[in-house]
């Protein structure tokens, strides 16, 4: 298990797949010592993190004393992955629609979400807004559709070849003095090349905000790009960004322009690259994805629940759907309209774990075109076997997908694994992409 500290005594990457090269990158934020694929497993964590999670137990620790409860260390370390997945785990935005198929993932957990598309008074030129909501902040992926036939940056009549970092602030400066109200200040922009995208620029601003009706200033950093496929100009222009208040960066003290270089910025995959080694099989109106050379092994119902099983050599695959809606016994999943993914947490952890480090767990949470999911990769050290599971919901179906897969597997093999099984789609009740949806609702 290798450890890599990224700033000084504040944030340890902990991988479970072996890191490869490193990032090189020239925007602010850039650390040519983080590996480039340090986003694709990993714990994010500092101090301030481990203090939390430390004192969460040693209050249960107390709780159960004064109680006269008694448990072990093991029930104290699975109390503590599972706050853990609750309140650290990663985020990751998946888009994917007959216009954008886009993916990138952020070292810091979501509570809830907003999705809103607005439309400029031509309805063809439409901007796409989903919004992750944090502690002290949120997750942001804008997609751009107005840019999709621009053939220089951002109608600016300025080709991208010929951009300056002078071009870029400038026209930010002119967006800013066209809406005075917000008072936008301390505006730094750059142009910056990356192999993976094109139309490539950073920004970041400053403006006031009333949160919870209290004055605060709200800081927004943005990297803005196009897909490096096909041509250019037929892609949306994508802006992923962070933005937090009070000058407190959504990370305790690692600062956001770090975050967007050396974790969202690698992380961007555009999605039709599963189409070279997957296909879409549908249960129930819900799609996911199977090696395309995984060979159907059958099926098995039950009252609420269907299972499909897969195999491809030694990996085996479960895929299953369980109909909420109708099921007495799980209808207590839901809280005020929401899922709760705790109760995936736990269940799993009674399930497959045996190891109580923290090192051999992965959370994330998978936000597939604003439905969310919770995925899992358990890493058993003494093993033959590791686990990645992924569980959504769309309304209807309570969906889990389940593969096993052999610990000799390369870490290429794995990440293509876990971009297929984070893939999620449903064409049940189509309104329920549009909510508002809490990943970890309170009981």
């Amino acid at each position: 298990m290798t450890k890599l500290v990224v700033l000084t005594g504040a944030f340890i990457i902990s991988t479970i797949l072996s890191p490869v090269g490193a990032i090189d990158v020239n925007i602010p934020g850039a650390d040519a010592k983080i590996p480039k694929d340090a986003y694709i497993n990993y714990q994010a964590t500092n101090q301030a993190i481990e203090k939390d999670v430390s004192n969460y137990v040693e209050t249960l620790k107390s709780t159960d004393k004064a109680n006269g409860i008694s448990r072990n260390e093991l029930a104290y370390a699975k109390e503590a992955s599972i706050y853990r997945g609750e309140h650290y785990h990663n985020t990751v935005i998946s888009v994917h629609n007959r216009y954008s198929q886009i993916r990138l993932s952020f070292p810091v957990a979501g509570i809830k979400s907003e999705y809103n598309i607005g439309r400029y008074k031509n309805p063809d030129r439409t901007i796409e807004d989903y919004r992750v909501i944090t502690d002290n902040g949120s997750l942001n992926l804008e997609i751009d559709y107005a840019d999709y036939k621009d053939q220089d940056w951002r109608n600016t009549k300025t080709a991208y070849e010929k951009l300056t970092d002078k071009d870029v602030r400038k026209f930010l400066q002119d967006k800013a003095k066209k809406s005075p109200e917000k008072h936008i200040s301390d505006i730094k922009a750059t142009v910056f090349s990356y192999p993976t995208v094109t139309y490539s620029t950073w920004d970041s601003m400053k403006m006031p905000y009333l949160k919870n009706g209290q004055k605060t200033t709200m800081t927004v950093d943005t990297i803005n790009f196009k897909h490096m496929m096909g041509f250019a100009i037929r892609y949306p222009l994508y802006h992923a960004g962070i933005a937090y208040f009070d000058n407190k960066p959504v990370l305790n003290k690692v600062p956001t322009d770090n975050l967007l270089a050396n974790y969202v910025l690698p992380s961007v995959k555009n999605l039709n690259e599963l189409n070279e080694y997957s296909r879409i099989e549908n249960l129930n109106g819900i799609k996911y994805r199977v090696p395309k050379d995984a060979l159907f092994e059958g099926e098995s119902k039950e009252d609420y629940q269907d299972m499909r099983y897969y195999q491809k050599g030694s990996l085996t695959f479960f895929v299953s759907t369980i109909n909420l809606t109708n099921n007495p016994y799980t209808r207590n999943n839901i809280i005020d309209g929401h899922y709760n993914f705790s109760r995936n947490l736990h269940s799993f952890w009674d399930i497959y774990r045996y190891h109580p480090t923290p090192e051999y767990i992965n959370y994330a949470v998978v936000w597939n075109n604003n439905i969310p999911g919770l995925s899992i990769h358990s890493y058993e050290p003494y093993s033959d076997i590791h686990i990645l599971n992924f569980e959504s919901y769309d309304g209807t179906y309570h969906f889990i997908y389940t593969i096993f897969y052999p610990n000799f597997l390369s870490a290429d093999e794995v990440q293509k694994l876990r971009n297929m099984i984070e893939f999620f789609d449903s064409t049940n009740n189509p309104e329920f992409k549009l909510q508002e949806h809490v990943v970890f609702p309170e009981t």
